[in-house]
């Protein structure tokens, strides 16, 4: 019998693995290199705002995210406390909520967790108490539609016992929820371990999200080969720093809302940066906004 033509032979299957939820879910290959990029890079973050770059990056491209939710057991206040970092403008009423350990939505949320056997879940919101789901309804608002993806770490053998908890807030309904819940699954050795060495550094050095000289290697996860910005453009990413908006940034600076939004277009193809929160995060890994410490 004559061998197959190689150009004519079946494709080799993709890797296959089984979800949480007992589904078989397909891993895709640009899946599989994210991965892989995530674990490569992880060793290098340090920081809180180095944190977030790499959250941008390679974990945002296996749980698409606009918020991420850190949480993480304290032995002095014996409770977990919370970090959020959202690549969106989120109100105080909806981010309080995600950064209290002892609000209703993230009571429920750690709840879920444990009685799930501490395994990777997406929340039905329509299920919590009231006053969680009253929480997770102001998310849903402004950010267009949210699931809530949750897993952690918790002590062997004591799922009640949460070393860490970790809450993706995505706005992506027609994602196969196995697949979220796999890639959860997959990133959360990583995950846990970056963020206790983020939160062991950042108590050393006695700081909160200020930015500073950037570890050898880190540059890493930052955007490679930067082109540099234009004194105007770090003005108007300072502003973006402060939560300003366009027009706000605009009126500081005496020029138009649209000429703001054209510069701002430009930074992000020079960082090549995702958005104006993956912009800002870049710049302060980068340090490019030394000596611009001054509020617009």
């Amino acid at each position: 019998m004559n061998p197959v033509p190689s150009s004519s032979r079946a494709p080799a299957p993709l890797p296959r693995a089984v979800s949480s939820t007992g589904e078989e879910v397909q891993l895709a290959p640009h899946h599989g290199e994210a991965l892989v990029r995530l674990v490569e890079t992880a060793p290098v973050v340090f920081r809180q705002h180095q944190f977030f770059v790499w959250s941008q990056g390679p974990l945002h491209a296996l749980l698409p995210h606009q918020a991420l939710v850190c949480g993480a057991y304290t032995r002095q206040k014996r409770a977990l406390g919370f970090t959020a970092f959202q690549s969106v403008v989120l109100s105080p009423k909806a981010l309080a909520p995600v950064t209290d350990g002892a609000s209703p939505l993230m009571q429920a949320c750690a709840a879920s967790w444990v009685r799930g056997g501490a395994r990777p879940l997406v929340m039905n919101t329509d299920l919590m108490p009231n006053d969680a789901r009253e929480q997770a309804q102001q998310l849903d608002l402004e950010l267009g539609g949210t699931k809530l993806v949750v897993h952690g770490v918790a002590r062997p053998q004591r799922p009640a016992e949460i070393e860490s908890l970790f809450v993706f807030l995505c706005s992506l309904p027609d994602r196969h929820p196995g697949e979220r819940t796999l890639h959860a699954e997959l990133v959360m050795p990583y995950l846990h371990a970056t963020w206790r060495r983020v939160l062991a550094t950042e108590s050393e050095m006695g700081s909160t999200m200020t930015a500073s000289p950037v570890p050898v290697g880190v540059r890493q996860v930052a955007a490679s080969s930067p082109l540099p910005l234009t004194e105007r453009e770090r003005e108007i990413l300072l502003g973006a720093r402060e939560g300003k908006s366009n027009l706000q940034i605009g009126e500081a600076l005496g020029i138009s809302s649209l000429t703001v939004k054209n510069h701002i277009q430009k930074i992000l193809r020079k960082l090549g940066a995702r958005n104006r929160a993956h912009a800002v995060a870049l710049a302060m890994a980068q340090d490019l906004f030394a000596g611009r410490g001054d509020r617009l």
